[in-house]
């Protein structure tokens, strides 16, 4: 789960006042592929939209192909829109990456355990065998 600080509950977004101030963001989920891109949409004439991009891939919006783009309008709950559309987008998903969890999960115990840098690899590696084993 997120900070506070985040739009969403699953995922790093800015709330609406980030992009009232014409700021753009990017991000991704790791674990189900999913990038996503966020930007205000501000003419001299006409009405300011949030547009709301997402994609899969290592490339980045520009030179992606499949992408998936969507417009909200400019306010609170145009933002509010955006940010459950791709949480639904991400979540219906499959996760491609399972093993990422499970390094998630070793690198919470690492740090909950205070680790020695020394004795990471060992943890790492016995984590990832007992996974295989279930």
């Amino acid at each position: 789960m997120k900070g506070s600080s985040s739009a969403s509950k699953y995922f790093e977004i800015p709330k609406f006042f980030y992009f009232s101030q014409k700021g753009t963001y990017s991000g991704s989920v790791t674990d189900r592929d999913f990038n996503y891109k966020a930007v205000p949409i501000c003419p001299k004439e006409g009405d300011k939209v949030l547009r709301a991009s997402y994609w899969s891939g290592k490339n980045c919006l520009e030179k992606s192909e499949n992408v998936t783009t969507k417009e909200f309008p400019f306010n609170e709950s145009g933002h509010s829109e955006m940010v459950k559309w791709l949480e639904d987008s991400c979540l219906s998903r499959d996760e491609v990456k399972p093993d990422y969890k499970i390094r998630q999960a070793l690198a919470e115990k690492i740090r909950k355990e205070n680790i020695k840098p020394a004795n990471t690899a060992k943890v790492i590696r016995d984590g990832f065998q007992e996974s295989a084993e279930r």
